[in-house]
């Protein structure tokens, strides 16, 4: 609405009486427009409170508003209003007139009112700008805005918006419940059906296929010589079922070994007395008829890849040279000869990551699961492996596995990225963190190792004696779900179980590190060996047992340099068990591996790291092969062991990085595979169900999942 100032209604003619009675024309008309539009939207007067209702009306007795009716209507609202607003406005604020106008004459007295109760000071603004100071000069003083339409109060000092909702009314009474109406009759029955009509019988179903005839259970037994195994000799049972049915029990058919060993010899008991003599004996044929049969490793140059098994079979008869009838089969006896190879089928489980690589790693099995981490491209986390199908578990970060009973536990990354230790259920796909041990940052947790139904492992916090950095000894216990830090800055590092207790290699504050253990049954934590005497470490890494001797690569002190140490946990001793390169220069085996009696190992006599092994039988040691005879490393690593053979990965300089087995048998090593000539890539080695499972890489399908297959040939030679 275009507004005219006093001076442009001047100019167009007008007099101070007119300009006056136009200006209290214009401001009654705004604050009733004001009025009305604030009532419109704002007020819904209740009966139940009505002490709610129109706070700023002044003198209204709480008597006269509880006879008010229950809605107010709009127009009656506005009209009160009106009131109110024209009745408490101070003019001092909203100047209606310019121009004092001519005293009309005085009207006659009325009759006086009774005093109401004081109210509130009431104003009227344009907007919240034009509020004044909150003081004590307006404190309580209510002031309408005009734009906002809406009512504010001075209340200590800050000017508070008044909601004039009133609150709901009370819910009425429940009616009495009506009287029940009287029960209906009963309805007639109805007729019977007739009966159906009997279905025909259905046609025999086909007899089902005849099933396969059952695998047969093996048994085979050799001799076992003095050793570790039995002090004074023995037999060994191998045991198995015949799964490629060639009625031979080959090494990756054998399900379990038992040693017999024999007893330490007796006294000799006192001489019986004579017996009588006995009848002499019919005369015996003159040629034997006794048949024998020896089985050993095939050797290297009869083929099978230094794998194979030698089966010979003659008459214990003095033939060609034999003695009759001594219960040995000689070389002149011999009269049949059976050779059963093994060999092996290399080919791809699946091609997880079409066109680039899935990068399997962390093999763990858990029963007949084989679980490892891989990403396809579109998502990275836990894959299963079980009856030939691959399939995504569990999708996130994921950086190392353990299998824990039925359950995994692996150190993964929350949203934050910070490196958390996690549990995974295989039952229902399920994951959770076990605990907050390095709040808003990464604790690093790894080398989960189980003892009964505790898992220990290193991890970091924040509240380290010096500092973040150092990494402590943690227990988790399965059975409860609590978790608690067993030695603080210890930097725990290559931990294993051994019998109910747990070894490491750790140093108070990063310093002297040895030998410690964990002691389950007296909950306590210690060095047990010093193996550097002094300020010096011996640093001892690659922890493995065999019976109650723990191999490692150490530094004594002795001036031999890190070499293959071993130590006895019933006597606490230690000693040099392989000084593989003599004097101050170290020979730094790594990757054991323990095979029987024997420990394996990567280690170097000079300059190139090849296959050692050291056998604790007769304390010797030697250079299996020399994998890369010209100038370089063969390089063994992932050293794993499967039956009587140890696969690894190394490199003959030739064909690059490819899978390896050396046969502990016969003592043959050889190239298995070639997947990728000049440049191969092996990574991580797995057994699963005795068949071997790696990491590999060809020359289509980038670094995938594949598989090495058993099977037996068997020919006469």
């Amino acid at each position: 609405m275009l507004m005219w100032t006093d001076e442009q209604l001047t100019e167009q003619g007008w007099s101070v009486e007119q300009i006056a009675t136009y200006r209290t024309e214009e401001a009654t008309q705004a604050v009733t427009a004001a009025a009305d539009q604030v009532i419109s939207e704002t007020i819904n007067l209740q009966p139940a409170h009505p002490d709610k209702i129109l706070p700023a009306l002044d003198g209204a007795s709480e008597a006269s508003m509880n006879g008010a009716p229950q809605m107010l209507t709009q127009s009656s609202i506005s009209a009160i209003l009106l009131v109110v607003m024209l009745v408490l406005v101070p003019f001092s604020l909203y100047s209606i007139s310019n121009a004092e106008g001519t005293q009309g004459p005085s009207g006659e007295s009325g009759i006086a009112g009774i005093n109401g109760s004081d109210g509130s000071s009431f104003h009227l603004v344009s907007s919240t700008d034009a509020l004044p100071v909150c003081d004590a000069t307006v404190n309580n003083q209510i002031f309408f805005i005009a734009v906002d339409a809406a009512f504010q109060v001075c209340q200590n000092s800050i000017w508070t918006p008044i909601d004039l909702t009133g609150q709901s009314g009370v819910n009425g009474t429940v009616g009495a419940d009506g009287t029940d109406g009287l029960n209906g009759s009963d309805g007639t029955d109805g007729n019977d059906g007739a009966d159906g009509t009997d279905g025909l019988n259905g046609a025999d179903g086909q007899n089902g296929a005849d099933g396969s005839t059952g695998l047969t259970s093996l048994i085979i037994t050799r001799n076992e010589p003095n050793g570790l195994n039995c002090p004074n000799g023995g037999t060994i049972v191998e045991t198995g079922v015949d799964d490629n049915r060639d009625n031979a029990l080959s090494n990756n058919e054998v399900d379990s070994i038992v040693f017999v060993c024999k007893g330490e010899n007796g006294q000799d008991g006192a001489d019986g007395a004579d017996g009588a003599d006995g009848a002499d004996g019919a005369n015996g044929s003159s040629t034997g008829t006794m048949m024998a049969a020896r089985l050993s490793a095939a050797p290297a140059s009869m083929g099978c890849n230094g794998t194979g098994e030698l089966l010979e079979q003659g008459m214990d008869d003095g033939r060609n040279g034999g003695i009759a009838q001594n219960g040995i089969l000689e070389s002149g006896e011999i009269l049949f000869r059976t050779l059963i190879c093994t060999l092996f089928d290399v080919k791809m489980v699946e091609d997880i990551n079409n066109g680039s690589s899935s990068n399997p790693t962390n093999f763990v099995s858990i029963n007949s699961t084989m679980y490892f981490t891989a990403n396809n491209g579109t998502a990275s986390g836990i894959w299963a492996y079980e009856n030939g199908i691959i399939s995504l578990v569990y999708s996130g970060s994921v950086l190392n596995i353990r299998a824990i009973g039925s359950q995994l536990m692996f150190s993964g990354q929350d949203q934050g990225l910070n490196v958390k230790p996690y549990v995974f259920e295989p039952s229902n796909g399920t994951a959770w963190q076990i605990t907050e041990i390095f709040p808003g940052g990464s604790s690093y947790p790894s080398e989960f190792t189980l003892i009964g139904t505790t898992v220990f492992f290193g991890a970091r916090d924040s509240t380290g004696s010096t500092g973040i950095g150092l990494f402590d000894l943690w227990a988790y216990e399965t059975l409860n779900y609590s978790v608690w830090k067993v030695e603080a800055d210890i930097q725990p590092s290559s931990l294993i179980a051994v019998h109910s207790d747990l070894y490491f290699s750790a140093g108070v504050n990063n310093g002297n590190v040895e030998l410690w253990k964990h002691e389950t049954t007296t909950n306590t934590t210690f060095m047990v060996k010093d193996i550097n005497p002094g300020i010096l470490a011996s640093s001892p890494t690659n922890l493995v047992s065999m019976g109650t001797t723990i191999y490692m690569s150490a530094n004594d002190g002795s001036g031999a340099g890190t070499e293959l140490h071993a130590y006895e946990i019933n006597n606490n001793s230690t000693w040099v068990a392989a000084d593989i390169r003599p004097g101050v220069a170290a020979s730094m085996p790594s990757d054991l591996v323990v095979l029987g009696t024997q420990v394996y190992m990567k280690a170097s006599s000079g300059t190139y790291f090849e296959l050692w092994v050291y056998d604790s039988q007769n304390n010797s040691f030697w250079e299996i092969s020399d994998i890369q005879s010209t100038s370089g490393s063969g390089g063994p690593s992932g050293l794993t062991v499967n039956q009587y053979t140890v696969y690894f990965s190394a490199d003959d300089g030739t064909s690059g990085e490819e899978l390896w087995a050396h046969n502990s048998i016969n003592g043959t090593t050889w190239q298995v595979i070639d997947l990728k000539p000049i440049g191969g890539n092996i990574g991580d080695i797995h057994v699963h169900e005795g068949n071997l499972y790696f990491s590999g890489e060809d020359n289509w399908d980038g670094r995938e999942l594949w598989n090495l297959l058993f099977s037996k040939d068997v020919s006469f030679v």
